[in-house]
């Protein structure tokens, strides 16, 4: 019976996983491909990634990483701009400052700014303190989107 509870644990948690697969530029369909040279002209060392039927493309600008989220018809969903905490806008400081306490009270994680058609641009990211880490969607008037616990077990 345990092992039964197990296998079904494990198969669940496989189905969640992500599924990107690495492809090359030329499986990339050319309307993708378009949209992402016209928004981003002067991208340098792109990789593409395949995720169910979403592309993404991780690329640098000057000294910048990001990735740009694409449909298979070639819109535009997002891009995600990696950043470091000292990057974040005043407003999402401050926010993070009311909700936490001081900077040495908490810590910053893989901060990201995020751009999207529908969502406009928030913050992603997540703080730890203590022995609790959440998962935060901050907006740049400095609202918060989503605050969740993550499960470090």
């Amino acid at each position: 019976m345990k092992n039964i509870v197990l296998i079904i644990v494990f198969s669940v948690t496989l189905s969640y996983t992500t599924v990107a697969q690495k492809i090359s530029s030329g499986d990339v369909p050319t309307l993708v491909n378009e949209t992402f040279k016209s928004k981003f002209s002067i991208a340098e060392k792109t990789s593409w990634s395949l995720d169910y039927d979403k592309y993404k493309a991780e690329f640098k600008v000057s000294k910048s990483q990001y990735s740009a989220t694409f449909d298979k018809d070639g819109k535009w969903l997002k891009t995600e701009t990696f950043l470091k905490p000292s990057d974040l806008p005043k407003a999402v400081k401050e926010k993070l400052t009311k909700e936490f306490g001081e900077l040495s009270d908490y810590k910053i994680e893989d901060p990201e700014k995020v751009e999207s058609k529908d969502g406009g641009i928030n913050y992603e990211m997540e703080v730890i303190k203590g022995s609790v880490t959440y998962k935060m969607i901050v907006s740049e008037k400095g609202e918060i989107v989503s605050k969740e616990e993550k499960n470090t077990n």
